[in-house]
């Protein structure tokens, strides 16, 4: 396979790299979609065997290769669902119950959320703790309780969190990640 002209053998440590960081949004898209998150799993990783079997794909970069997973994501879960619910000659989309649109937020969402997470990377681990922990739903006085910390010392990390985030990523960006994420936990 050929990502931005560069040849990727599926053994390599460049492969390897590839899959750590396309692998886990493609899980979310396909838990999402089945819901079902073991199935997800099942399903992203049967795309990347797909890939794997057809190694003579040139992508023209990045972003290319990760269109082209979410299609054979997208379209390996439509296949799940219609033989599951064995659905004879009616719209898979139907039955999905997934309009295009709804598609293409679910990739914004899972687009804006991988963005967000890398960020959260760059956080002291502190941050990025407490960042993680106030994404996954939990409240400030719950993220004290585990972290051992006083609620004033999580006020006081968010915020600079907050400020570090915005430093890091557009202001525009930021309210995207707000809107789109608010009802992804």
């Amino acid at each position: 396979m050929k990502v931005s002209g560069k040849t990727i053998e599926f053994n390599s440590q460049a492969f390897k790299s590839l899959f750590e960081s396309l692998f886990p949004p493609m899980c979310i898209l396909a838990s999402r979609i089945l819901k079902d998150e073991e199935k997800g799993k099942d399903v992203a990783q049967d795309a990347f065997v797909k890939l794997w079997q057809k190694d003579q794909e040139d992508f023209a970069d990045e972003q290319a290769l990760r269109a082209y997973l979410y299609v054979l994501v997208k379209n390996a879960c439509l296949n799940l669902i219609q033989k599951e619910n064995k659905v004879q000659n009616s719209s898979v989309d139907a039955a999905l119950h997934l309009p295009e649109k709804e598609f293409l937020n679910e990739l914004l969402r899972e687009e804006t959320y991988q963005i967000l997470r890398y960020a959260i990377k760059e956080l002291s681990p502190q941050a990025g703790e407490v960042m993680n922990l106030m994404l996954h739903g939990f409240s400030n006085q719950d993220i004290a309780d585990q972290m051992g910390v006083s609620i004033n010392t999580v006020k006081t990390v968010k915020k600079r969190a907050y400020r570090a985030l915005r430093d890091m990523l557009d202001d525009e960006l930021i309210m995207i990640l707000y809107f789109n994420l608010i009802n992804f936990y």
